[in-house]
């Protein structure tokens, strides 16, 4: 299991809440299997955990046992700077923890609760912080028409025939092969990652009003016609639809929040790293990361 995804997403990271309460000081007797701070885990509340997972593999007791402390850290740093809900968030929680209860019964109410006033405090105060920090710059986008030909040969001819004057968008309905052809080649707006490696490499190397190629691709060769490329900007792309601008500041926007919570999960473990402890029978944990490997 990849812990480290396991809490990168928002909505991974934001459910700090502790899911079994655990006892602080003596734990009666019970062996301890992990501590932090002035909470521990015993045993029997780590075969709670496991009720319906299978407790006889080590490694999945080891990610449970990493999980924990996660939650735990994430929920000490949480009230440290202050976070608390508001009596519309507790009446919004109670309302959303009804509503997956009737779908699961067996969910228990005050847990979900817990759960979704961390995620609604930690989302708005995340919201909050990257209005404070340096924008990332928004991701590429390539606004462009292509033809494509299944030989080289011919998409040499046809790039002949468009150096020598004939129109790109005429010479890829009488020539293209792709889907795109009959719309005289174009392919619209798109963000990076849309298109093949192999022409996106080629593209991006390319400036607006140029045509490049002939490139190959799993899906033949390609001429590349350019009419914008860079960072997704209205400036930059002039005749790019609204819409597609806005999906990429929406990105920028979801991708900065996303690092202020990475940040506050560092800023947790890193805060009680030095309170953690493990029992040898669990495995060797990364302090960094918190992850946990099973002997």
């Amino acid at each position: 299991m990849n812990l480290g995804c396991r809490f990168l997403t928002i909505s991974a990271v934001l459910l700090a809440a502790t899911l079994v309460a655990s006892a602080c000081g003596d734990s009666g007797g019970d062996d301890v299997v992990a501590s932090i701070d002035d909470q521990v885990l015993t045993r029997s509340e780590l075969e709670g955990i496991l009720e319906f997972g299978d407790a006889t593999v080590a490694q999945v007791r080891a990610d449970e046992v990493s999980t924990w402390l996660q939650r735990i850290a994430m929920t000490k740093e949480a009230d440290r700077i202050g976070l608390e809900p508001t009596d519309e968030d507790r009446d919004s929680a109670d309302l959303t923890a009804d509503a997956l209860r009737a779908r699961q019964p067996n969910l228990d109410h005050d847990t979900l609760v817990e759960e979704i006033l961390i995620s609604i405090i930690l989302g708005r105060w995340a919201e909050a912080e990257a209005v404070t920090r340096d924008p990332l710059d928004p991701p590429d986008l390539l606004c462009s028409s292509h033809i494509l030909l299944e030989a080289e040969a011919d998409a040499i001819v046809a790039l002949d025939r468009h150096a020598a004057g004939e129109d790109f968008a005429e010479l890829a309905m009488e020539l293209s092969v792709g889907p795109s052809g009959p719309d005289g080649g174009d392919l619209g707006c798109q963000l990076t990652g849309t298109f093949v490696p192999e022409f996106e490499t080629a593209a991006y190397e390319g400036e607006a009003g140029e045509v490049v190629g002939p490139v190959q691709t799993q899906f033949g060769w390609h001429l590349i016609e350019i009419l914008s490329v860079g960072p997704a900007t209205a400036e930059n792309h002039p005749t790019a639809d609204p819409l597609v601008i806005e999906q990429a500041a929406g990105l920028v926007s979801r991708a900065l929040v996303e690092s202020v919570i990475l940040d506050f999960q560092e800023q947790a473990r890193a805060r009680y790293a030095d309170t953690v402890t493990v029992a040898e029978a669990i495995g060797t944990i990364d302090l960094s990361t918190y992850a946990i490997t099973a002997p």
